[in-house]
């Protein structure tokens, strides 16, 4: 797998709830996986999420936090393990990018 990349961050759900997502391009569409590049869809939602690099084992390691997003609260955990539903999630997205 070349290096790839996902926008997302720690939201707090409608229950009150700290959830890690990544952010999709729009409404029930599903999350962005990126080339090596930084993407024109990454630069326009800087404001509402951080850069994460998808690892081998499809862990998420921080890249770049936005400064934006954080002052507007979205937390950006340094590394992210996903559970097994967002692990088979995440490689169907890798495969497809």
């Amino acid at each position: 797998m070349g290096r790839k990349f996902v926008a997302g961050g720690t939201f707090t759900d409608p229950r009150g709830r700290e959830r890690f997502a990544l952010v999709c391009p729009g409404r029930e569409e599903k999350p962005l996986v990126m080339g090596d590049s930084l993407s024109r869809y990454f630069i326009q939602i800087w404001h509402h999420a951080h850069l994460y690099r998808v690892e081998k084992d499809f862990s998420l390691t921080l890249v770049a936090a936005s400064p934006v997003a954080l002052k507007g609260g979205v937390k950006a955990p340094e590394r992210v393990t996903p559970s097994a539903a967002w692990l088979d999630r995440l490689r169907e997205l890798v495969s497809l990018s």
